[in-house]
């Protein structure tokens, strides 16, 4: 399916089984016919490059990319066993069912990386396998019947061109330097190239991914060699030359290289050292900064000037962003690059983890369904830290409804579980901790925390400080009523961990379902968890509590041959919770309105009175406008914080010492957005 309402008019559809020849004209991708394409899509990572985070085998310490687990499994099984069990993963990472799925998610192109192995005799240089094609013939030919084009993205080559696993071998970086790794790369895009010259639905040969373990003059004199030899097989395909981490500028005009040429780059707000994950960063990127000039607006500019189209190979505006912000932030960011003739290609569809479900949104398109029992909530510093709210909104895991099977009644132990690690620091609150039946039965004894009363205390490693009753205002969660749990710690030494908590038993009916609620505080900790079990057996001393893995790690030094095949063909079993926020933005109708921001606020000033200052501003116009938020700093300070929210009126009372100097600024805010601040102004 095509998104045609984004470029109203210019966009051609082709029916499947029928796809058009794609070609470049000057920035934009178009059809046969010079019909502008609008490209979206998803990129088959995992798949026939493995990346061990992705499936849940990252812990592994001896196969942690794929050559290792290559090399491991040649060692105990040899090889002609290595390639059947290869061919095991591979056969059930992507199954028809997912080509379904990408087609309900109405994507129209593929990308597919894929590893110089899967083409080239690895004992036999310059010589195809004698299966050379059979993934990418079965990619491609699903790829048409589902109505999507086919990019194909070489992600690792011989010798490896980065340090990364990604480069299928990490810490090589061999390609640079090895001019006999480079002629075979070129060898194997001729073969590509020869085979796929005439196919409509292969739109594009992506020369190889992140070629960062060189400099940009290198890398962009490597990929000008391989294109050259491939036009003199394939005239017109599109080729997609690799931009570096410092850009696409080494390869100067690409009209001085040839025609049908493209850019990709990766662009990753929120992630990568790319500020924190957000609001903010993606509103920044998307609508250009707070003056309209950076951004995708830079990028815009570049791509004009040099008159070639945009690939955004890889982006990722979903994950651990909360289900609805993440699914709207995602349509936004397809719009967006829609809007600017950019094709795009998210990582990734299909993410699979220990515990299972979204949560917050894991990177997966489609991801694991979660299990029924073990892990039930969760946040953590390192993905959201100054958490305030409710479970059902914990950024790693929220509560969602719990169902069991079976008929009777079972007992389990509701665990909650507080801890730090790696010279971190414990300080977590938790109140109104409930599980109702769904005929409203509550289940937990004593979830107010107005005493001890009901509940046992348990440790895994050094014991967290246990608080019931805190009253204190400072740390209470927002909704907290009267007494609340508070637990705190501080690790002996920066290799020490503080982790425990508190349990009670609990009787749960067979067939029926509980919602799980509560309120909870991150009170500034750092390298923190907070976490809510449900599991079979009553915890004890000494031994950690940990999410039951519905996807688990093998340890491929030592797991039989039975037991690996097992967890590779549980790839293609497993059953999938499709992010369905994500899905319903994906294929509405209506396109994206997040990110049309209201104007910033204009004409602040400020008021001495004897007891604080009055801040006045002008009104914003716009019809849909919620409120205003303020922001305050004390001098010296380099930080603001809000200090109102969503004030109605425009004007706002501050009682603060006028002896200290403070600064303010304002926002507007409307149902979806926040304008850039006003000017700053001082209470002096």
């Amino acid at each position: 399916a095509y998104i045609e309402k984004h470029l109203p008019g210019a966009i051609s559809s082709p029916p499947p089984n029928a796809l058009s020849k794609l070609k470049t004209q000057g920035s934009k991708w178009v059809d046969n016919d010079g019909n502008q394409i609008a490209l979206k899509g998803t990129n088959l990572g995992n798949w026939l490059l493995q990346e061990f985070w992705m499936m849940n085998q990252s812990a592994n310490t001896v196969a942690t990319d794929q050559c290792k687990l290559e090399q491991k499994l040649d060692q105990r099984f040899g090889f002609t066993e290595r390639e059947r069990l290869m061919d095991v993963f591979r056969d059930n990472w992507i199954t028809e069912r997912d080509w379904n799925i990408m087609q309900d998610f109405d994507l129209n192109v593929v990308r597919v990386p894929f590893i110089w192995n899967l083409i080239e005799d690895e004992n036999n240089p310059y010589t195809l396998r004698t299966d050379a094609w059979q993934y990418l013939d079965y990619a491609i030919e699903n790829a048409e019947s589902h109505g999507m084009y086919v990019i194909l993205d070489l992600h690792g080559a011989v010798g490896s061109q980065g340090e990364l696993d990604h480069s299928g071998c990490a810490g090589q970086n061999l390609y640079w330097s090895n001019n006999t790794f480079k002629q075979r790369t070129v060898w194997l895009w001729e073969k590509i190239a020869e085979r796929y010259k005439d196919n409509n639905t292969v739109a594009a040969y992506g020369l190889l991914n992140e070629p960062w373990g060189t400099t940009a003059s290198t890398m962009a004199s490597s990929m000008i060699e391989i294109h050259n030899a491939v036009r003199e097989i394939d005239e017109d395909k599109i080729i997609i030359f690799p931009g570096h981490n410092s850009g696409i500028g080494a390869y100067g005009n690409p009209s001085s290289i040839g025609s049908n040429l493209a850019f990709d780059m990766h662009f990753y707000p929120g992630i990568f050292g790319w500020g924190e994950p957000g609001y903010d960063v993606h509103r920044d990127w998307l609508t250009c900064g707070e003056y309209g000039t950076t951004g995708t607006c830079e990028w815009d500019s570049r791509m004009k000037g040099l008159n070639a189209p945009l690939l955004v190979g890889e982006f990722q505006p979903w994950a651990n962003l909360g289900a609805d912000f993440g699914a709207a932030n995602t349509r936004a960011t397809y719009d967006r690059y829609a809007e600017l003739g950019w094709a795009s290609t998210n990582w990734s569809y299909k993410v699979l983890t220990g515990g299972g479900g979204q949560g917050a949104g894991t990177w997966g398109m489609v991801t694991n369904k979660q299990e029924a029992m073990g892990l039930v909530a969760k946040s953590s510093t390192w993905v959201c830290a100054g958490w305030d709210g409710n479970l059902t909104e914990a950024c790693e895991l929220n509560a969602e409804n719990i169902s069991l099977s079976g008929d009777g009644p079972k007992t389990y132990y509701l665990v909650v579980k507080f801890g730090a690690c790696c010279g971190g620091r414990l300080d977590v609150s938790l109140d109104n901790l409930s599980l109702k039946s769904i005929n409203n039965v509550e289940v937990i004894t004593n979830g107010t925390f107005g005493s001890s009363n009901g509940w046992q205390t348990w440790n895994a490693a050094q014991q967290p400080v246990i608080q019931f009753n805190t009253v204190s205002s400072s740390t209470a969660p927002s909704g907290a009523s009267g007494g609340y749990l508070r637990m705190s710690g501080t690790p002996s030494n920066s290799s020490a961990t503080v982790n425990g908590g508190i349990y009670q038993q609990i009787t749960l009916q067979g067939g029926e379902s509980y919602a799980l609620s509560g309120v909870f505080k991150d009170n500034n900790s750092s390298s923190t968890w907070a976490e809510v079990y449900i599991v079979d057996d009553e915890p004890q001393n000494g031994t950690d509590i940990v999410a039951e893995e519905s996807i688990p790690s093998v340890d491929f030094a030592a797991a039989s041959k039975t037991d690996i095949e097992a967890l590779f063909t549980k790839f293609g079993t497993v059953e999938y919770e499709v992010h369905q926020p994500l899905l319903q933005a994906l294929t509405s109708n209506q396109p994206s309105t997040l990110y049309t921001l209201p104007a910033k606020p204009t004409g602040l000033w400020v008021s001495r009175q004897s007891n604080g200052v009055i801040l006045r501003w002008d009104a914003n116009s716009e019809p849909d406008l919620v409120g205003y938020n303020i922001y305050r700093r004390q001098s010296g300070s380099s930080d603001f914080i809000k200090i109102a929210e969503n004030v109605t009126s425009t004007s706002y009372f501050d009682g603060i010492n006028l002896s200290t100097t403070y600064y303010y600024k304002i926002e507007a805010v409307d149902a979806e957005d926040t304008s850039y601040s006003s000017a700053v102004i001082s209470s002096n």
